[in-house]
């Protein structure tokens, strides 16, 4: 059986981060999007654009993520990751 991690990763056709690399979006094969910020202690979030869609099934996985200049890296729930490094520019 697959993991979220490798799920996610076969599902995903684009990640993009901003210039400050604080937001990121990762787009998916059915069309629906993952988006992620982090800008401080207070403001840290994921939200997907529709349900049901494969976003809102990753998720619903997360169980934690990274955002910052090195990389995005996502936690899931079964406890495997995912990074994404150096996404493209928003």
């Amino acid at each position: 059986m697959d993991s979220l991690a490798q799920i996610t990763r076969a599902q995903i056709i684009r990640d993009v981060a901003n210039k400050a690399f604080n937001q990121a979006v990762l787009f998916f094969e059915d069309g629906s999007y993952l988006q992620f910020e982090h800008t401080s202690r207070q403001n840290r979030w994921a939200k997907a654009s529709a349900s049901p869609s494969e976003a809102d099934k990753i998720c619903q996985s997360l169980k934690q993520f990274r955002l910052n200049a090195k990389h995005l890296q996502l936690y899931f729930v079964d406890d495997s990751d995912v990074e994404f490094s150096k996404p493209g520019l928003l």
